[in-house]
């Protein structure tokens, strides 16, 4: 008589010296087989959803950390910007700084040029009026006939028509300038009319008086 599936298994069981079963154990232990290979299979999928979940994970966190950097890198870009400009801001200023005192001492050169030219215009000016002054008849006939009194009311006539034709002249310094020079003219013409002898040979009094 053949073996039935029950039989093979009560003999497969006996085998390996477990107890006899019936075919409603057996049946239970195949379900649980296929459940164990169910779990198994469900643990897999669970795990290569965590995996899953972990590779999307990480990639954000790749993706953020790499705006992060961009942003940072843009934040950089725009400071150093922002210095650059500060930078340039500040040399601009420096060259106009620079700039308006270069042009400031060549203002003061050129004036100081400009001053040196009118001090040499009055002196001109002045050596010439008097110059003129003392070759004219009128300077000859007043230091003769009238004294230095005369004279000195002569050059200031003279000083006032110069001071009044140039203005840049100092009506001061060119009073100091020809009281001193005239001094000077005063006692060499005095010594010459003394030795020649001739009218109003003691000029009477200085140019201050």
């Amino acid at each position: 008589m053949p073996r039935t599936t029950r039989g093979n298994s009560a003999h497969a069981f006996k085998e390996f010296g477990f107890l006899p079963v019936d075919s409603t154990t057996e049946a239970e232990i195949m379900l649980g087989c296929v459940n164990e290979k169910l779990i198994e299979s469900l643990k897999n999928k669970e795990a290569a959803a965590m995996r899953r979940i972990m590779y999307t994970n990480h990639r954000r966190m790749l993706v953020m950390e790499e705006k992060v950097l961009r942003d940072l890198e843009k934040f950089e870009k725009r400071a150093a910007d922002r210095d650059y400009d500060k930078k340039k801001a500040l040399a601009e200023v420096q060259s106009l700084l620079d700039k308006a005192i270069a042009k400031s001492k060549k203002k003061d050169n050129e004036n100081a040029y400009l001053q040196k030219e009118v001090d040499q215009l009055r002196k001109k000016l002045e050596t010439t009026a008097t110059a003129g002054y003392k070759m004219s008849a009128e300077y000859k006939s007043n230091l003769h006939m009238y004294g230095a009194k005369s004279l000195k009311a002569a050059i200031k006539m003279t000083k006032e028509w110069l001071v009044d034709d140039h203005s840049e002249i100092d009506p001061d310094e060119f009073d100091r300038y020809l009281r001193k020079r005239r001094a000077v003219d005063l006692a060499t013409q005095k010594v010459k009319v003394t030795n020649h002898g001739g009218v109003g040979s003691q000029p009477a009094g200085s140019l201050d008086n």
